[in-house]
């Protein structure tokens, strides 16, 4: 079977995300030929390229990959439901009567409201696919023989039950010959993902991962990660990388036997990771091996610092733990970078000022080492479904009970949002004239670091 894997739209307004979920789909496609397509490598026209594709590889079945339907960002709000839609529709227009199955990230969240909106959508994967879309492959007559699989029976929207986690170490490596990494490569933030393990054991109120990849965490073992750095670099000639796990410093020992083997090869490589803030996830044997391995760049999602509101986000972690991350940076000269919320449950003026107190303590210690898109990483908390805080927003009535929130609803209510606006703005503003000094000095290189 012609199995043809396109990357929808990941945002609109950002930089490339390297396909990755899809080359570990296509390493399990032994029977098909398969060939993937990334819409975001062809933004100029993107439904031309889409339709030259289809009509060169000329596919049995279409696998689609939805990973975002909106990203905010200060100043301005992208809404990339409909671009997914219209990708669909041309698909259906291009080679009617074919099956599309979608999959990915944003179609795992919304997965019946998508099947309900888009018609052209025939079956959907929910969750990670690596032996279950395969299974589908031979089964598409019976989708429902198959866990984790939404498909319709008449105008009926059907579920075929909730399929187990897979052995992540049992997975055979990406297919990444598939994809060219040189444009990924080229782009101003690094956006070619290694993936260490997956699932979370934190229970931040927020966050939909968990829903996603649950909350054991499930590792590859260090040689199989360093492996694969090891072919990226010197097979794709890519030399900045980043781990798109959810926490790279949980567990500890993990994060670092992997720098080890990366020092043990010799191999030559800059990458950055989220890491957790709890002092105890960040020893300082870890940050010496991370220096060694090549990190240059601590990122942090704390989401606040203050200790009232890192409770009601069921943080793992306080505001001294936030202090510990400056100080553990100055100490081993680190980059670091902060993502916060503002507006959070039960936010104040107070807590809301203590974010930009941080801050300010931060830029004095750290200097040029705070890397300034921290501002650009200020915002109120999209609500997503599947969360603890969709319930708490339909308790409250920030949101109707049946919104099934494609569109994108954030947690902003009362007098503050007018704060809020207040700080984005000022945030856009400094990005703005950030990437203007930028292009005029033509230090394209450091697009939105510092």
């Amino acid at each position: 079977m012609r199995v043809l894997l396109i990357q929808a739209f990941t945002a609109l307004d950002m930089e490339l995300v390297y396909p990755i979920g899809l080359s570990y789909l296509a390493a399990h496609l032994d029977d098909h030929e398969v060939d993937i397509f990334d819409l975001n490598l062809h933004r100029d026209r993107p439904f031309e390229m889409l339709e030259a594709a289809l009509r060169g590889f000329r596919p049995d079945v279409v696998g689609i990959s939805l990973r975002n339907m909106k990203v905010g960002m200060p100043d301005r709000y992208t809404d990339d439901f409909q671009p997914q839609q219209d990708t669909i529709d041309k698909i259906k227009e291009v080679c009617p009567g074919i099956k599309v199955i979608a999959g990915g990230t944003a179609f795992s969240l919304y997965a019946e409201a998508m099947m309900k909106r888009v018609p052209g959508i025939d079956l959907g994967v929910w969750g990670e696919a690596e032996h279950r879309f395969p299974q589908l492959l031979e089964n598409l007559e019976e989708p429902e023989k198959i866990a984790g699989i939404y498909h319709r029976v008449g105008d009926e929207i059907c579920y075929s039950g909730a399929p187990p986690p897979v052995d992540f170490r049992a997975l055979r490596p990406p297919r990444r010959a598939l994809v060219p990494h040189a444009p990924y490569a080229a782009s101003s933030f690094v956006s070619v993902g290694v993936q260490s393990k997956r699932g979370c054991a934190l229970r931040c109120v927020h966050c939909s991962d968990t829903f996603l990849l649950g909350h054991q965490v499930r590792m590859r073992s260090a040689r199989q990660v360093v492996d694969e750095m090891q072919e990226i670099v010197e097979v794709h000639g890519v030399d900045q990388l980043f781990f798109c796990d959810q926490i790279f410093n949980i567990p500890v020992g993990h994060a670092i036997a992997i720098c080890e083997e990366i020092v043990d090869r010799g191999l030559q490589v800059k990458w950055s990771a989220w890491f957790n803030e709890h002092r105890k996830t960040l020893p300082d044997e870890l940050i010496l091996w991370l220096k060694r391995a090549g990190c240059g760049l601590l990122s942090f999602s704390p989401d606040h610092v203050d200790d009232r509101m890192l409770k009601n986000l069921d943080k793992n972690f306080r505001h001294s733990d936030m202090l510990y991350t400056i100080e553990v940076a100055k100490k081993h000269d680190m980059d670091v970078e902060y993502s916060f919320f503002l507006n959070s449950p039960g936010e104040d003026l107070q807590s809301l000022f203590a974010i930009l107190r941080f801050l300010t303590r931060a830029k004095l210690t750290l200097g040029p080492r705070l890397r300034m898109f921290t501002l650009l990483l200020m915002q109120p908390i999209r609500i997503y479904p599947h969360t603890r805080l969709a319930e708490l927003a339909r308790e409250q009535g920030i949101i109707p009970p049946d919104h099934d929130l494609i569109e994108g609803q954030y947690w902003n209510p009362g007098h503050l949002q007018y704060a809020v606006k207040g700080i984005q703005s000022g945030a856009g503003a400094l990005y703005r004239a950030r990437r203007r000094y930028q292009r005029y000095t033509g230090n394209s290189t450091a697009t939105v670091t510092r």
